[in-house]
């Protein structure tokens, strides 16, 4: 067995001065990528680590078959500080912040501003179309907004005509919201527009 290739693997341990030495005498010596891997005794990743952080800063992200052409071209330099450039490590990447999520249309809307804008079409079946009321409804239902939309309406029912009017609120309130989709009606007929 060859000199270069005796010893115990070294796949997992920390490197050496001495292994990172010899790699470099490889290099300059004309070794290719496979050779040099199979040399060191260690893994081709980790080879080429090894070898892309002896390059300058601005070259380490070239293709990782190029990174031995890519050295022994610097190697060629004789004042060319390998172990210097080692040393160096790139800037931290920059921390960028994922833009915000804005929600749009009726999604969109805050829980408060939902409740008033449904209620209002609600109110006027000309206001929107079908569409916009079912959207409406079913977030209305998956936010769990029911009540405060019922309530709106009760507080709308009272400033509309007197309390006493009204003899029973509770069952106008019912009527409206079985009617606009918001529970079952018992009064499917009733329709609050007209």
């Amino acid at each position: 067995m060859p000199e270069e290739t005796e010893g115990p693997d070294r796949t997992g341990r920390p490197w050496t001065d001495e292994e990172t030495t010899r790699i470099v005498a490889w290099v300059r010596d004309g070794a290719d990528e496979h050779t040099v891997v199979a040399r060191s005794r260690r893994s081709g990743t980790s080879v080429v680590h090894r070898m892309r952080r002896m390059l300058p800063l601005e070259h380490r992200s070239c293709p990782t078959d190029m990174v031995v052409a890519a050295l022994r071209g610097h190697l060629r330099d004789p004042d060319y500080d390998w172990r210097a450039t080692m040393l160096l490590t790139p800037p931290p990447r920059p921390v960028v912040r994922p833009p915000d999520i804005v929600r749009t249309g009726v999604p969109g809307l805050t829980d408060a501003d939902l409740v008033v804008v449904t209620h209002s079409v609600l109110l006027d079946d000309r206001a929107a179309t079908a569409d916009l009321r079912e959207r409406l409804v079913g977030q209305v239902k998956e936010r769990g907004l029911r009540r405060e939309v019922l309530d709106s309406h009760e507080t709308y029912l009272t400033t509309l005509r007197e309390p006493a009017a009204i003899r029973d609120l509770d069952e106008w309130v019912h009527r409206w919201s079985g009617a606009v989709g918001l529970g079952v009606g018992r009064f499917p007929d009733y329709a609050p527009w007209e």
